[in-house]
């Protein structure tokens, strides 16, 4: 089959490898579409702590299952489309007794830690395969929109942190893909204002189409001055960290209203990772600071639930898609400030 792997920092080799093999309890599935995100440009940089030469990248999985090596679980059958919630505890820690199962210290993430999506086929494991992580999709589903789920549960995983309460001013650092949801999912849960800051006009305009109020480019306007007139000066009640952007993240609390909110969300590269901020601002503001990292299988549910209700729009959110044979333009595209999402597709030529 065909595979994409990683063989060092800005090195993908694209080549043939021999067909997976099943132990007891896998599912092999046939990829019918992996979504390209910001982890997988970390991992493509080698900036990401999981990259390891020869491993096949991908998380964003959705895909048909092709053969079962046991049973399978309850409602699913081969043939069947799926979206696979990509992490996988230990499944006796306390964390993963609690569902929060991507905080296990043991935890394992198809894609990074262990083989993933950017290939013909893969296996996911029994042990993912018993606790649920494979997610069946209406028949009718579009996959190449559904790969949109995995970056979506993250998204409801860090709103479900904070929350969103009906007219709240929420400002959204960031227009890229995971941006585009968070506005997205702020608007489904009834925020009043949406303001999102992006340096590309190409992504403020897809701000608007996902539900954003007002947009902004902060490189050349005063975001500030636009938070407080849309909030009658108090600030935003919450701000979201969309991109791995220092300044930004140091700005937040300076952004945040009092009693606001803060969720830091992008992640910084490994190369610097640290940022100064005033704590005075979290202390006399009384602001309520808070990080997720990837989501649950519980998540990653809620989001499929939401775009199959059509609560949260994500179709027209992929900008790219290419085959495998052209990952080296996938990635490319990925880091391109004018994309939105990127998308490999197998089968396409």
């Amino acid at each position: 089959m065909l595979a994409v792997t990683y063989q060092g920092p800005q090195q993908m080799a694209v080549a043939e490898h021999a067909q997976p093999v099943l132990a007891a309890g896998d599912v092999l599935i046939t990829i019918l579409a992996a979504g390209v995100c910001g982890t997988d440009v970390r991992v493509y940089k080698g900036e990401h702590r999981a990259a390891q030469p020869g491993r096949i990248p991908g998380h964003e999985i959705v895909g048909r299952i092709e053969q079962a090596a046991g049973p399978l679980p309850g409602g699913l059958s081969v043939g069947d489309a799926v979206f696979v919630a990509p992490n996988l505890g230990c499944g006796a820690c306390r964390w993963c007794g609690r569902g929060q199962e991507n905080l296990c210290p043991a935890t394992q993430a198809l894609g990074l830690t262990l083989d993933g999506a950017f290939a013909q086929q893969m296996v996911v494991p029994a042990r993912a395969v018993a606790r649920g992580n494979l997610i069946k999709l209406a028949p009718d589903a579009d996959p190449v929109a559904l790969v949109l789920a995995e970056p979506l549960a993250c998204v409801v995983r860090g709103q479900g942190k904070l929350g969103v309460t009906a007219g709240d001013v929420v400002l959204v650092a960031g227009g890229g893909p995971v941006g585009l949801l968070h506005v997205a999912l702020a608007k489904a849960t009834g925020a009043g204002a949406i303001v999102c800051s992006e340096p590309s006009a190409t992504r403020r305009q897809a701000a608007l189409r996902a539900g954003a109020t007002h947009v902004i480019d902060p490189t050349t306007e005063d975001l500030p001055g636009l938070v407080r007139c849309v909030s009658d000066g108090r600030g935003a009640d919450l701000v979201v960290t969309a991109a791995p952007v220092h300044a930004l993240q140091a700005q937040a609390l300076e952004l945040a209203a009092t009693w606001g909110k803060v969720l830091y969300f992008g992640g910084l590269p490994k190369s610097r990772p640290t940022v100064e901020l005033d704590t005075n601002l979290l202390h006399y503001k009384e602001l309520t600071i808070a990080g997720t990292t990837a989501s649950t299988v519980e998540d990653c549910r809620r989001a499929a639930a939401l775009i199959d209700a059509g609560l949260v729009d994500v179709g027209w959110m992929v900008s790219h898609r290419f085959g495998l044979a052209q990952f080296d333009q996938a990635i490319a595209a990925a880091q391109n400030p004018g994309a939105l999402k990127v998308v490999v597709i197998p089968e396409r030529n």
